[in-house]
């Protein structure tokens, strides 16, 4: 189960006194060590063991966790939610960042001219469920209020369906349905779960809608254009998912070169893909299971689609980065697996509370048991990732953490005089001998110190991107 992240600890004169031992300790600057290279994670993982590597002679330890503060090995947690742990999250984003701008600017592997291909940026959201209270703007911008009636109509529950307030960004009554007895949870809750299927065909229609668009068969669209995608999930404050999704246009390879990422051909630009996309949403549903009546899913009303430039392309890169380390805090809700038993004493409100208790009443049904409804009930049902993407689109998490992982490498043979450090760094293989013994901080004082450097190497990062902004829009004058 993973817990949110554990708050700062308060400064009082016993954690001081903890702080002042810890760094008198001759070991201290090997605790900073561990600390910086487990990204100051808030949770992190303790293991004991050692590594060998292999060589001409055989197999030499070379480094064990007996030498090592507390007689452990702090390994970051890698959990991308910001809400459980902020530093390891920010590298995630970082990460989510970098695969997402080379797929619309090039880079890591993906050549520049991507930066050409026609791209769209779209929304695609839930359909209602009940009416909920909600931030309107206007067109001028200015906040309007929330759900104004004249007539004022009164549910079967006695309850109005409507509001003259004008919410705040943080008003926690946004989201809230306006009569909790009206709205659908469990129909949300199945609709969470079923995203995947309606996309999945979103994915498998949209190129059919093309080849009607330009009067062409599927077989010959596929021998001149491939659609790439990224996709974002989100959690609207409702408790429904939508998504984010950039799709460019490639030009079709063939199989030997299908790695190769070149322009569409003349005809296939923005225009074309946002009449495609749009026709698409209109017509694409999948089937709802007959358990829970049966019928058909679809994408809501809203749907916003907006061509890519140069500048929007840095925008989105950033927007869907920050929203990849978010996840049902979104809504209220909780980010870790919860038992039925425990939904009464859960700190949400009783909106949360009702699709958790829908999401476990419908995997009570057999018909049901292979969706993972109990499982995912945190999740509000949903049980796909938070960031896909098509195999061309760009590159991939695992060369960047490679690559990463490389730099490293290389820091540590130019600059490392710690012997077991640099015959790490230079062996052909390396084969580690490690066991789980805990996660989190051992004491408060380790709490605090990486929380604190955590928050400086934060601030660093900050003033380096402005300084180098800076540099930029100045052209290297300063």
């Amino acid at each position: 189960m993973t817990q949110p992240a554990p708050p700062t600890p308060a400064i009082t004169a016993e954690l001081l006194d903890a702080l002042a031992a810890r760094v008198a300790r001759p070991d201290f600057d090997r605790l900073q060590a561990q600390l910086r290279s487990s990204g100051y994670c808030a949770r992190p993982v303790r293991l004991q063991g050692h590594i060998e590597t292999c060589d001409g002679d055989g197999r030499r330890r070379v480094w064990t966790t007996d030498r090592e503060p507390d007689g452990i090995l702090r390994k970051a947690c890698g959990n991308r939610r910001e809400a459980v742990c902020p530093p390891c999250a920010e590298r995630y984003r970082g990460d989510a960042y970098q695969l997402i701008a080379a797929g619309l600017r090039g880079g890591k592997g993906v050549p520049d001219t991507v930066a050409d291909h026609p791209a769209v940026f779209v929304t695609l959201t839930a359909p209602g469920f009940g009416r909920v209270h909600t931030r309107r703007t206007g067109a001028d911008g200015q906040p309007r209020r929330c759900r104004p009636r004249r007539d004022a109509p009164i549910c079967p529950h006695g309850v109005r369906l409507s509001c003259g307030r004008v919410h705040d960004d943080g008003d926690p009554c946004v989201g809230e349905p306006l009569c909790r007895e009206c709205f659908d949870h469990a129909g949300a809750v199945v609709w969470n779960n079923l995203l995947g299927e309606l996309w999945r065909r979103t994915t498998i229609y949209l190129p059919r809608t093309m080849a009607r668009l330009t009067r062409r068969t599927q077989k010959r669209l596929r021998e001149l254009v491939r659609l790439s995608y990224i996709k974002v999930a989100e959690y609207q404050r409702r408790g429904l998912v939508h998504l984010h999704v950039v799709i460019r246009l490639d030009r079709a390879m063939p199989r030997y070169r299908a790695h190769e990422i070149r322009p569409p051909a003349t005809g296939f630009g923005v225009e074309l893909l946002e009449r495609a996309i749009r026709a698409t949403v209109e017509a694409v549903d999948a089937p709802l299971p007959d358990a829970t009546g049966g019928g058909r899913m679809r994408w809501g009303a809203e749907l916003e689609i907006r061509p890519l430039d140069q500048q929007a392309r840095r925008e989105v890169a950033g927007y869907l980065a920050k929203y990849a380390t978010k996840s049902t805090e979104q809504a209220g809700g909780v980010s870790y697996r919860v038992a039925e038993h425990q939904i009464d004493t859960l700190p949400v409100h009783e909106h949360m509370r009702a699709y958790l208790r829908a999401a476990f009443k419908l995997s009570r049904d057999p018909a049901l048991a292979d969706r993972r409804l109990a499982a995912c009930a945190h999740a509000l049902g949903y049980r796909g990732h938070c960031l896909t993407k098509s195999r061309r689109f760009s590159t991939t998490f695992r060369s960047l953490r490679e690559a990463r992982e490389q730099h490293v490498r290389e820091h540590r043979l130019a600059r490392s005089d710690d012997r077991a450090q640099r015959a790490l760094a230079t062996a052909e293989q390396r084969i580690a001998h490690f066991r789980y013994v805990g996660q989190g901080h051992i004491t408060a004082a380790d709490e605090l110190l990486a929380a604190s450097a955590a928050a400086r190497a934060r601030e660093h990062r900050r003033l380096a991107r402005e300084a180098r902004a800076m540099e930029f829009n100045t052209g290297g004058k300063t």
